[in-house]
């Protein structure tokens, strides 16, 4: 039996682990895990109907998890448990609970019938690893048991500090060299420095490092801004429903993205240029607005005479078009003038 075979069965597996348990310990555990379609009570709630409090019933839920942690090696559900520990250790020691969960599912043939409410329950009960929870700070993630949490705060402390004083991204491995070097931290190699930045909301990771989440440049709040951010991402020209389609599967937030809108952000600010048909590009990247033959226009003028193959390649650096538009704009006579040693010049009258 294979972690392949195991994923679907989950909620199947959890339930027969449940037979360990009381009635009561079950009623709590499946209500605050929603196990089986139950939603999420709280301590309080649960214990309105007992009529105890909520710290008796903390107590039974705890016992009742050891009980489940106690067996949980005993069952098919091992093959998941001990994937949680593999994924762990291959990023840093630390993972976030939406990576982890993202990390198990990408695993499986198909997510569908996967019940992630009994997959988070049975990461809980390795006793090789610890669940920390949603705070103000941190989103909820696993680390394992050996790696202390101070680590965790203290890399991500000495993380920002560093990007403060840099104001730029910087890549996790030259943030695990500072934090190991300066801040005495061992365990920060890069995996680890990429985990830890995932799970504190004031980190962002990017595909080129790590940065501030305050900095709009890599947390985006606007539509410009998130243009901005494909651009930045994809690091070449995209068609705008290309860079709509891509706002969409990055999901910086709620809002629904209307490829109108988008079109209509890039025609607005100069930051962006057309420079082809529905193709747009940074401008500071060099490209070149216009038409075709302007762009040919501006080659010649900052270069001079040049040769037909020249031309084309220089204005293909400026713009996404066609070769034979480049050359078929040569052979307007009112601009371009082809000379005896077959190059092209301004037309005086173009000057």
């Amino acid at each position: 039996m294979t972690h392949l075979d195991t994923l679907p069965k989950v909620q199947e597996l959890i339930n027969s682990l449940l037979i360990v348990l009381s009635e009561k310990e079950k009623y709590i555990v499946e209500n605050r895990f929603s196990l089986n379609d139950h939603p999420r009570l709280t301590l309080e709630k649960i214990g309105e109907k007992y009529n105890v409090t909520r710290e008796r019933i903390r107590q039974i839920e705890k016992n009742a998890l050891r009980k489940l942690s106690r067996n949980v090696n005993n069952t098919q559900l091992r093959d998941l448990t001990s994937m949680a520990l593999q994924i762990l250790e291959d990023n840093g020691g630390v993972v976030s609970e939406k990576m982890m969960v993202n990390e198990m599912l990408k695993l499986a043939d198909s997510k569908e019938g996967i019940d992630v409410s009994s997959l988070k329950l049975t990461i809980d009960l390795d006793k090789g690893l610890v669940r920390e929870h949603n705070t103000i700070r941190f989103r909820p993630f696993w680390r394992l048991v050996d790696l202390k949490p101070r680590d965790i705060r203290k890399a991500c402390d000495a993380v920002k500090k560093e990007l403060k004083k840099n104001e730029k991204v910087m890549s996790a491995a030259k943030l695990a060299t500072h934090c190991q070097e300066k801040n005495g931290i061992a365990c920060a190699n890069e995996a680890f420095i990429k985990s830890a930045a995932r799970l504190d909301r004031d980190l962002k990771v990017v595909s080129d490092g790590v940065g501030l989440a305050s900095w709009r440049d890599i947390n985006p709040k606007t539509l410009r801004d998130k243009i901005f951010y494909v651009f930045n991402e994809m690091k070449k020209p995209l068609h705008y429903i290309d860079i709509s389609n891509q706002i969409t599967e990055l999901s910086f937030d709620n809002k629904s993205v209307n490829t109108q809108a988008v079109h209509n952000e890039l025609i607005r600010y100069d930051e962006f240029i057309l420079i082809g048909r529905g193709i747009y590009a940074l401008k500071f990247w060099g490209y070149e607005e216009g038409t075709v033959a302007d762009v040919i226009e501006k080659v010649l003028i900052e270069h001079g005479e040049l040769e037909r193959d020249e031309i084309v390649e220089k204005v293909l650096e400026k713009r996404q078009v066609k070769k034979i538009t480049i050359l078929l704009n040569l052979k307007n006579k009112d601009q371009f003038t082809k000379t005896k040693t077959d190059k092209y010049k301004l037309t005086t009258a173009a000057k």
